[in-house]
């Protein structure tokens, strides 16, 4: 099943290749943030008598949620070589 492969290739990679996990982690959570959320407020509407889903409810103010994580994520990459954030780019496609 492929969401099985991509969870056992993310438990590799969290092992493994740090900059490749957290180019991937990086890339859902904002994704999921952001139009996940959209999509989910659409789904609602539609199907759920506009019910909000638990996925999409926050403890604070999303917008500041994110900040922090860009933050942590940024200070986590400012030592890595250029080759390193060359390779956590390569991964976006995969994610």
């Amino acid at each position: 099943a492929p969401g099985l492969n991509y969870a056992r290739y993310l438990e590799d990679l969290s092992e493994k290749d740090p900059q490749a996990f957290i180019c991937h982690f990086y890339n859902t959570y904002f994704a999921h943030s952001a139009g996940g959320r959209m999509i989910g407020r659409k789904v609602a509407e539609k199907i759920l008598n506009k019910k909000e889903l638990e996925f999409y409810k926050w403890d604070g103010d999303l917008s500041q949620l994110l900040q922090n994580v860009r933050e942590k994520l940024n200070k986590v990459a400012e030592n890595w070589t250029r080759e390193e954030k060359n390779h956590c780019l390569e991964e976006t496609e995969k994610s």
